[in-house]
């Protein structure tokens, strides 16, 4: 069997051509188990010739359609021939395109006349297209930048891909979402339904490479969630030009109004509710993550549990265990001030208890330790503390769950410390905004629109 591949090109004046691709053989007699249809390699080779067809025969429309001036529809002469290199997503081609004179007609203008016109330099000002930019970015989200080049080698007729040019389309990928010019189109606020915004905000650490004498980078994720939609982001603040501008920008494509309510549920850490107040450009109701606040109730029950089971215990029961098993009650349901004073009493018969065995004595201080650091933790977030009980009958977010899945998608996938990789904050920066792009699908989707 011999199959011919023929591409007939109509162009809109009418005239058509025909181009013989390729040729591709498949003997009936000498057919093995891989022969049977289009394998990885022809395609590729089809792939690349078709690429080649349609790209030359485009170029040569759009030449052709620049050469009419669209002032005075006259026909301008061709300057020269220059040769160009084209990267596209199925191959590398280098092209011979025009450059055009101006027409005299702008002399009469008050345009400063230039050089020649290249009619793809405005297509392509980076002489790729933008399907390949967004591919090698998504890639580059995904896996490691050497992974990503190896994968698109594999499957794509494209050019010999190298780490680097990964990570620097990935870079101007991220500066275009940025800049918005990537993001979705921001709705004026009379189209938008005033409806409350929560910010869930938590923190992921990477490992720092060593030019920049730090261990550590902090990269903030998060989800904003709205009752239309929700939207990921993150960002490292020593790398971001404004990052209150990026969270208010990804607000405001969520569907803030600039007036709505906002609330904010974190770990306690200061920093992050204070990157949403200075997007918002005014206060913020914060809310403190109920389950840090339930672990650290865990801590002192198993604390409390230890101290009743030491052999010489000498104490009441039930002035140890009581408190303990109320403590949490008091906190879901808002009565702090109860909880804060029964966490103190316990304090006080633990300090009773110092005298006694040494195997109880070091039980009372765990207890103590453990109570001091719940009172502690919820003294310094007492504006933020809540009737837990209310919000979850109502439907209410408590918790900042959301947040913590966005640390293991954004940042422990692709930067974690497993992973053994080191990061620079600009780097760091660039694949946070654009992985947050690939998994809500605004990237792919934001390419489709523009392309339509």
């Amino acid at each position: 069997m011999d199959v011919r591949i023929i591409v007939e090109t109509t162009f809109e004046n009418g005239t058509t051509k025909t181009r013989r691709l390729g040729r591709l053989s498949r003997p009936f007699r000498s057919t093995q188990p891989e022969g049977f249809g289009l394998l990885l390699e022809d395609a590729k080779s089809v792939l690349w010739q078709l690429q080649q067809a349609i790209l030359l025969d485009q170029i040569e429309e759009v030449s052709e359609a620049s050469r009419v001036c669209p002032d005075c529809n006259k026909v301008r002469t061709i300057h020269d021939y220059r040769s160009r290199v084209l990267d596209t997503l199925f191959g590398r081609f280098r092209v011979k395109v025009p450059r055009i004179r101006r027409c005299a007609c702008n002399a009469k203008s008050e345009v400063t006349l230039g050089g020649p016109l290249s009619p793809l330099a405005r297509f392509f000002p980076d002489r790729s297209t933008p399907e390949l930019q967004r591919l090698q970015a998504e890639l580059g989200a995904r896996h490691s930048f050497r992974e990503a080049a190896r994968i698109m080698e594999i499957f794509l007729p494209c050019a010999k891909q190298a780490n680097t040019s990964v990570r620097n389309r990935l870079g101007k990928i991220a500066k275009e979402i940025g800049d918005s010019e990537y993001a979705e189109p921001v709705v004026s606020s009379a189209e938008k339904n005033a409806t409350p915004m929560t910010v869930f905000l938590d923190g992921a650490h990477i490992r720092c490479r060593p030019e920049y004498q730090k261990r550590h980078l902090d990269v903030v994720v998060g989800k904003i969630e709205s009752a239309q939609m929700s939207r990921r982001f993150g960002l490292v603040q020593q790398a971001a030009q404004s990052p209150s501008r990026q969270v208010r920008q990804d607000l405001q494509d969520t569907g803030w109004d600039g007036e709505s309510p906002v609330t904010v549920i974190s770990d306690g850490e200061p920093a992050l509710p204070n990157l949403v107040r200075y997007a918002v450009g005014g206060p913020v109701r914060h809310i403190l993550d109920w389950w840090h606040i339930s672990m650290r109730v865990k801590h002192v029950e198993n604390a409390v549990r230890g101290l009743l089971q030491t052999k010489s215990f000498s104490g009441i029961p039930v002035l140890f265990e009581r408190p303990a098993e109320r403590l949490r009650w008091y906190l879901w349901h808002g009565k702090v001030r109860v909880g804060t004073t029964s966490l103190q009493w316990l304090m006080t018969d633990c300090e009773r208890l110092c005298k006694d065995d040494p195997e109880v004595r070091d039980a009372a201080t765990r207890v103590q330790a453990r109570c001091r650091e719940l009172y502690t933790y919820l003294a310094n977030n007492m504006d933020s503390l809540t009737d837990y009980g209310r919000r979850y009958r109502n439907g209410l977010p408590i918790s900042s769950s959301r947040a913590e899945s966005c640390v293991d998608d954004i940042g422990n996938t692709r930067m974690g410390k497993r992973r053994r990789m080191r990061w620079s904050p600009k780097g760091a920066h660039h694949v946070a905004i654009v992985r947050a792009a690939v998994l809500d699908g605004r990237l792919t989707s934001t390419y489709h629109r523009a392309a339509a």
